[in-house]
């Protein structure tokens, strides 16, 4: 099991070799306010459209789903960058972004993310302290599939995709208040705009879209991170992943996959860590002792490799 103690040792073994390069990470710190704005609206923009289109085509629900349920996770990425104060330098202002834009969409409370968070960096891999561990199956399943399937049916897990904080007894009454009232403004506002009826239809979608594919997307994402490896330290229970394509786009918006990188520097925002990673993979502590993937179902390096056992010979 791993302890506060390896995880720490692994990040200030990256910091001492940053530091003996001459620091080139700083410039990758910088935050640019605008970045994150710019992408929030890009998000709802293409949730409003998907909304507006299957509304009028019922036959595309299907495709609404897939274009929901991606753009939940791709918010549910800003809002990781949030919990870690890298969208504005002002964290007040930080937090009000937050609050206001993001966390109620996904039904989550911001201190209570931040809180299991900050616990998932530090205790990483430990059972019992790390709240983003997978719980099961606890030994290899016969396919990168049926493992999937497993952690994906799990009742725990589908309620948390679908309702975020909103179940969550750790959660202050007031912070799931505040997300019911925020959610009856907005359906007041739409009801007033398009009508009941359509509003219904629109919230169907949106719950559905967080029970079904952004439930899915999730699972595979926190399987790609870290399921399979060994816990230990950031090295050995961190992946990142260099994959590129529908794939990424699909299950890693927001450059989400390069979990190694976030956790070993988790200061740099979002839309730095493709630049990040390929600085880290000229030192040699990360080139010796990094697991990087290079793709997600297929080749010698996909990730799924190890979710599965070996097959027989």
């Amino acid at each position: 099991m791993a302890t506060r103690s390896e995880v720490l040792s692994d990040i200030a073994l990256l910091r001492q070799s940053l530091r003996r390069a001459g620091s080139p990470h700083l410039p990758l710190l910088k935050l640019e306010g605008w970045r994150p704005i710019m992408d929030i609206l890009v998000d709802v923009a293409a949730i409003c459209a998907a909304l507006a289109v299957a509304l009028h085509e019922p036959w595309t629900s299907s495709l609404a789903l897939l274009v929901l349920g991606n753009r939940q996770r791709a918010l549910g990425n800003i809002l990781h960058d949030a919990a870690h104060r890298n969208l504005m330098r002002d964290q007040v202002l930080n937090d009000l972004v937050t609050w206001a834009l993001i966390a109620p969409l996904l039904f989550v409370s911001l201190p209570r993310y931040r809180d299991l968070h900050f616990r998932h960096h530090l205790d990483l891999g430990a059972k019992g302290a790390d709240p983003d561990l997978i719980p099961i199956p606890p030994m290899k399943a016969r396919s990168w599939v049926s493992a999937v399937a497993v952690n994906a049916l799990s009742v725990r897990a589908v309620l948390g995709s679908a309702f975020g904080h909103l179940l969550d007894k750790g959660v202050p009454r007031r912070e799931r208040l505040y997300v019911l009232a925020w959610w009856a403004l907005l359906v007041a506002a739409l009801i007033a705009v398009t009508g009941a009826g359509a509003v219904l239809r629109m919230l169907a979608l949106w719950l559905a879209a967080r029970c079904t594919v952004f439930h899915l997307i999730t699972i595979v994402r926190e399987m790609c991170d870290h399921h399979g490896l060994m816990p230990g330290g950031v090295f050995s229970f961190t992946r990142d992943l260099k994959a590129t394509g529908l794939w990424s786009a699909l299950i890693h918006p927001r450059n989400n996959a390069y979990h190694l990188t976030h956790h070993l520097l988790p200061a740099i925002p979002y839309y730095r860590l493709p630049d990040a990673q390929r600085l880290f993979a000229t030192l040699p502590e990360y080139r010796e002792r990094a697991c990087v993937c290079e793709a997600y179902f297929s080749g010698p390096e996909r990730a799924v490799a190890s979710w599965q056992q070996e097959p027989a010979r």
